[in-house]
């Protein structure tokens, strides 16, 4: 959900009009082959170090005292003249070698995979569906049914090289049209970004795709493994009620899909059997542990071969689906049983979860290290096109009936996991979701009023937490680097000098409307900019991480990052994710400390949204000020229209 930036909204619309499955169970057969652009997608550049520590000392700016800027100028004028000189020009070195990746890719993923925190809240996210508009479809049989089968045509299609490339296109008149398709394709894979290009279209990165299906975090004694299994090992989906998990199979052994009538008839099996199946330990509990435990105990439960055909079974699935008891209506309620639920039917490990509730709620909770969103908002949207175009099946008995996992825990297995279901519900009774609405602030208002919508909902948020701190904080807005090879994310930092100066300026009693207005754009063209530069392979976080990285592996750490300055700029108080598309609902994804608010936001037609989750207990006050304060901007907006 992080990942997501504007290089990667574009095509949804173009996604969701797309027409229902082909006769051969295929979403589309895109004229230009899938991965037809990976081979010759532009390499992220490596930012000059001179351009970075310029950078890094002014996002540091509003959010240290005088002190501790001049002691950080200090170090990074050091720095740049000697360790960070030497590992700069190590790290060019190491690229030129690599260029079949990125220079942030193998040491990003190992940040996510050395992570021994737990991984629900802390690292996963949701992405929520709107309803199926068809009532009928919105029963949790067939809604679980309908999604899966849509999936599964996903799948299909993605694995025999049908679903088109994902472009960003700049005139979609010309790049998007079939003629150029048709000659695009016997481009030369080694050329055919350049061809692209010369059309205004930029293709983007879908090496993230391999994982999205088949594939599994492993939980491994100091750095997990995310493994991927063939679609040999694994023609099924692990279905998961209450503590049971199921393997529904969903692809025969030709490789087409199972029918989706049959589908239907094995999630009403599933559901039945459940119904009667003894209590049993939730197995699914242990995913929610710290990384090391996690591991220490999938060892010991492997050792028995029955144990260990079921962690295999659910391993190899392709993809995980969760059928949940709960039936929220509120979107408080809807936002936390999507993001974790009681954790008693999920499989956190899985590459994704297809969770739909009693009610037919639905979404998809993804573990992060493995991909930044990109992959799976196009998925989320092809599903939701796809399942929202095909009628209603009926239930038929299938061929093969699902087969409900059997487990031979151990009674100290068994203790763990019933330790581990009390650990998280004090978890989860410890995070707080606080949501904030304004119906007046439509996604036309920022248009009418020709401003960056999401620089407005930016400053919003810089605005409401200065209002309630009197300070700005170390802020984190994900920025895509996808038009790279194996490009990932970079921070855009929408705490800066100008957003600093706007909020004080709207605390001045003695400021005119016309003060605002011009302090409140002059902080958004800035952070217009600086989104830019960071989509560009410009920023300024990917590169210092690197150069830490390198420092470390070397022995010595720069003192640059031992400094509180570096501290205070690494640790995220305002950690911030946006999300556009007509499939999507809502969203939400957990702080990333302590002292952290994750705000996911949005501009719709019937409004703007914040859904705040923190484990501060102020939360529920920042959510009344973002209303507050986004209602004070679009004054200002329209004040300034009326001169």
């Amino acid at each position: 959900l992080r990942s997501l930036a504007a290089v990667s909204r574009r095509p949804a619309a173009r996604i969701l009009s797309r027409r229902m499955a082909t006769a051969d169970g295929y979403l589309e057969k895109s004229i230009v082959p899938t991965f037809h652009y990976q081979p010759s997608l532009p390499r992220l550049p490596i930012p000059a170090l001179e351009e970075t520590c310029a950078k890094y000392i002014e996002f540091l700016q509003p959010i240290v005292t005088d002190q501790e800027l001049k002691e950080a100028q200090q170090l990074v004028d050091e720095f740049a003249k000697g360790e960070g000189k030497q590992l700069h020009e190590h790290l060019v070195q190491v690229d030129k070698q690599n260029k079949h990746t990125s220079y942030i890719n193998a040491m990003w993923f190992d940040m996510y995979v050395e992570d021994r925190r737990p991984i629900p809240i802390n690292v996963n996210p949701q992405l929520t569906f709107v309803d199926d508009t068809d009532p009928a479809k919105n029963e949790q049989a067939a809604r679980a049914a309908g999604l899966i089968s849509s999936a599964v045509r996903f799948y299909r299609t993605l694995r025999d090289g049908h679903l088109s490339p994902d472009v960003f296109h700049l005139n979609p008149a010309k790049s998007d049209a079939d003629w150029f398709k048709q000659l695009i394709r016997f481009v030369p894979g080694s050329l055919s970004w350049y061809g692209a290009y010369l059309m205004k279209a930029f293709p983007l990165d879908m090496s993230q795709y391999k994982h999205l299906f088949h594939s599994t975090r492993l939980p491994r004694p100091g750095k997990d493994e995310v493994a991927k299994f063939s679609e040999a090992e694994g023609r099924h989906v692990a279905v998961q009620v209450g503590p049971h998990v199921y393997a529904v199979q969903v692809l025969r052994e030709d490789g087409t899909a199972v029918s989706d009538e049959e589908i239907h008839g094995q999630i009403r099996a599933v559901l039945a059997d459940a119904r009667e199946a003894p209590a049993a330990p939730a197995v699914g509990l242990l995913t929610t542990m710290g990384r090391e435990d996690w591991a220490r105990v999938r060892a010991e439960m492997e050792t028995n071969p029955v144990n260990k055909a079921s962690l295999a079974a659910i391993d190899s699935a392709l993809f995980a689906v969760c059928l949940e008891e709960a039936a929220p209506t509120s979107d408080k309620e809807l936002s936390s049983v999507m993001l974790h639920g009681t954790a008693r039917n999920r499989w956190f490990d899985k590459s994704f979860q297809l969770i739909t509730c009693a009610n037919g709620k639905s979404a998809v909770n993804f573990e992060h290290s493995w991909g930044d969103g990109v992959a799976v908002l196009r998925f989320f949207n092809e599903v939701h096109k796809d399942a929202q175009a095909t009628p209603l099946v009926q239930p038929k008995t299938p061929s093969t009936p699902p087969r409900r996992l059997p487990w031979e825990l151990s009674p100290g297995t068994v203790a763990t996991v019933d330790a581990a279901g009390k650990t998280m519900d004090k978890w989860i009774d410890s995070l707080l979701v606080n949501i904030a609405e304004v119906p007046s602030m439509t996604k036309s208002v920022p248009k009418q009023f020709r401003i960056s919508p999401d620089g407005v909902m930016q400053m919003t948020i810089q605005l409401a937490h200065y209002k309630l701190h009197g300070c700005s904080v170390s802020t984190y807005e994900s920025a895509s680097t996808a038009a790279f090879k194996h490009g990932r994310t970079e921070t855009i930092r929408s705490a800066t000098t100008k957003s600093h100066a706007m909020c004080k300026t709207f605390a001045d009693a003695n400021a005119s409307m016309a003060d605002k207005e011009r302090a409140l754009r002059e902080a958004v063209d800035l952070h217009s900019a600086n989104t830019k530069n960071c989509a560009m392979g410009k920023g300024v976080d990917r590169h210092l991480f690197a150069l830490r990285h390198y420092g470390q592996k070397a022995g010595k750490v720069p003192a640059l990052f031992e400094h509180p300055s570096y501290e205070k700029y690494s640790k995220i108080i305002l950690s911030t994710s946006t999300l556009s598309s007509p499939a999507l609902a809502g969203g939400g994804f957990g702080p990333v400390n302590e002292d952290c608010y994750g705000i996911g936001y949005g501009i719709a037609d019937i409004g703007a949204r914040f859904v705040v989750s923190s484990y501060r207990k102020d939360g529920g006050q920042l959510a009344e000020l973002l209303a507050s304060s986004l209602e004070e901007i679009e004054e200002v907006l329209a004040a300034g229209a009326k001169k």
